[in-house]
């Protein structure tokens, strides 16, 4: 006999009540009376959070509710209760593998997120159809020219020369039954006012945007070229697409966690500033230097040339964060860019390798393995 309450169905009113189990049937009786009947397996039991109090839920709708815990326990076996909240229950009451739980949940929750996310979006994104790509990009451009870029001081003719040389000679290197519709942007993109920033980044529709300073910074039509190599290599590889699809599976996470997270959207203004602010993993910049490197052999262009105007750059971004801080070296946004990009000796090693055949004119270099 279970001592407990019972709610009628569509009734927040209860009266004392009993629960009697026999045969595998049950019995609920309220002032002596027999309320409900029926087999064991028609009841739906709570599963056991700690000790609070259980409901049994009835086919009518009506719920008898106990706190004895025991007996609802012995019921589990008889009923279609899942045997997954029992286990709950055990690992609660055992301390070791209660904390083991922990450390294999907070395992699985790690490689979930370093490993099996990453090789999931990337199997999505490239089974995704290239609209999907212009459609996420359909509004990034405008965003960005709203709220972070400036149009272009270059000359005209500067722009013009520079944007006929990637379309007739750079853009044609990558050779594909649906190759993406390249187009390269000039803009002026500066912090506070005041530095201009040397930078170029793709969107995933297969827009190109280079920053004046990067212009400036160039010593070389080769420089600028394997520079917009490697932006191709973002698109082609579709790496902004596995970006976003890891962040909105991200935010789903977060919000069958915690529930509404809308004020995260209030945080940003916009896909936009997701292009700005969260850069390549370092495997996706190796990606897009190895796709560079091996299309610059084939333009004849010097491989070396990567390495050349990224260091100017990281440079010239080291020097502006040394000026605003009065000659002291402090870890901001702008050097940080590079944290997430290959080491400089990586990036050396593979820059290197692909030089060696260049020097020999070997076209076809075999694919670099990292050391």
């Amino acid at each position: 006999m279970i001592k407990g309450k019972i709610y009628s169905a569509g009734s927040a009113d209860f009266l004392p009540a009993v629960l009697l189990v026999q045969n595998q049937r049950y019995q609920i009786q309220a002032n002596s009376l027999v309320t409900h009947s029926g087999l064991l397996t028609e009841l739906n039991l709570s599963p056991r959070i700690g000790n609070i109090s259980r409901k049994v839920s009835l086919i009518d709708g009506s719920v008898f509710e106990t706190d004895d815990n025991t007996a609802i326990d012995a019921l589990v076996s008889h009923t279609r209760s899942s045997g997954f909240m029992t286990l709950i229950h055990k690992l609660e009451q055992n301390m070791l593998l209660a904390l083991m739980s922990i450390f294999l949940i907070a395992a699985i929750l790690f490689s979930s997120l370093k490993w099996g996310l990453p090789a999931a979006s990337h199997v999505i994104a490239k089974t995704l159809p290239s609209s999907t790509s212009q459609v996420l990009s359909s509004n990034i451009l405008s965003f960005l020219d709203k709220h972070m870029l400036e149009p272009s001081q270059l000359p005209v003719d500067q722009q013009d020369k520079i944007r006929q040389h990637f379309l007739s000679q750079i853009a044609p290197l990558y050779q594909s039954d649906t190759p993406p519709e390249f187009k390269l942007h000039f803009r002026l993109w500066t912090l506070d006012d005041e530095k201009s920033i040397a930078n170029a980044l793709a969107l995933p529709s297969g827009d190109i945007i280079v920053t004046d300073r990067f212009i400036e910074l160039s010593q070389s039509q080769d420089e600028i070229d394997i520079v917009l190599l490697h932006e191709m290599g973002h698109v082609v590889e579709r790496h902004s697409l596995e970006q976003v699809i890891e962040g909105s599976a991200l935010a789903i996470g977060i919000s069958m966690a915690f529930g509404d997270v809308s004020w995260l959207a209030d945080m940003g203004v916009g896909v936009g500033s997701f292009f700005i602010s969260s850069f390549y993993s370092r495997s996706h910049e190796t990606e897009a230097d190895e796709f560079a490197y091996r299309h610059s052999l084939t333009a004849g262009i010097a491989p070396n040339s990567l390495g050349q105007i990224l260091f100017r750059m990281e440079q010239d971004m080291v020097d502006s964060d040394l000026d605003k801080n009065n000659n002291e070296p402090q870890n901001t946004s702008l050097s940080g860019y590079f944290s997430t990009h290959p080491s400089s000796q990586q990036r050396t090693l593979m820059g290197k390798y692909y030089l060696s055949c260049f020097e020999q004119g070997i076209i076809e270099c075999p694919t670099y393995k990292q050391p």
